[in-house]
């Protein structure tokens, strides 16, 4: 019997000792649970901010854009390129080159000459124009050039402070070229004042970077 009252106090002694430790664990577990649950929870509720319901996760309203500091911030835009149209530059008066031209107008003052451009056309290039101009003919035209000028405009142009200025010169007998000056070209043109031109013949001019460099009279017999 003593050793069964020892068993059996033995017994509650375990009993005790199994409740308190039961007790201690019921007090000591939900803690540690409810730690993990609230830290679950935080987890859980800050996935949940960034999904949409689909499982995805969504971007923040307004295309804003998160920063470092996690402040939305709103979305950078580059700067508009300019959308002008180049302007094309205008097109020479008269190309570089030798052109030949009937005068009509020349200020000394402005060192300016305006002329009207004309086709000087000699050889197989003159008879060619002259029998499209003359149906039925069969030679070319008479002393073998031809004039043609299907372009009533005039232009303008300023003249080099160099420029060279030949005229014919039948004085002597012979033919032969003349140097002259811008300034003396009104009394070579006097005679032939109220035409359409400055003088009867034309004048071939050297244009070069839109400036008239040379003129040449040239003969018409």
């Amino acid at each position: 019997m003593g050793s069964v009252g020892g068993n059996a106090g033995t017994t509650r002694s375990s009993a005790t000792v199994l409740g308190t430790e039961f007790m201690a664990r019921g007090i000591v577990q939900p803690r540690w649970r409810w730690g993990l649950i609230s830290l679950a929870a935080i987890v859980a509720l800050g996935v949940g901010g960034c999904d949409d319901g689909n499982g995805t996760a969504s971007s923040p309203p307004g295309g804003m854009v998160a920063s470092a500091s996690g402040r939305p911030e709103a979305p950078k835009t580059s700067a508009p390129t300019s959308s002008a149209v180049p302007v094309p530059a205008s097109p020479p008066v008269l190309a570089d080159g030798r052109h030949a031209a009937f005068l009509t107008g020349l200020d000394v003052g402005k060192r300016t000459l305006t002329f009207d451009k004309i086709d000087f056309l000699t050889g197989e290039a003159a008879k060619e124009a002259y029998l499209k101009e003359n149906p039925g003919e069969t030679d070319g035209p008479p002393n073998d050039y031809m004039i043609v000028n299907n372009n009533p405009l005039v232009r303008t142009l300023p003249i080099a402070d160099a420029a060279t200025i030949t005229i014919v010169d039948l004085t002597s007998g012979t033919l032969t070229s003349k140097k002259t000056t811008l300034a003396a070209l009104p009394a070579y043109f006097a005679s032939e004042k109220g035409g359409k031109h400055l003088w009867h013949d034309p004048f071939w001019l050297t244009v070069k970077h839109g400036q008239i460099t040379r003129i040449e009279e040239q003969y018409l017999p």
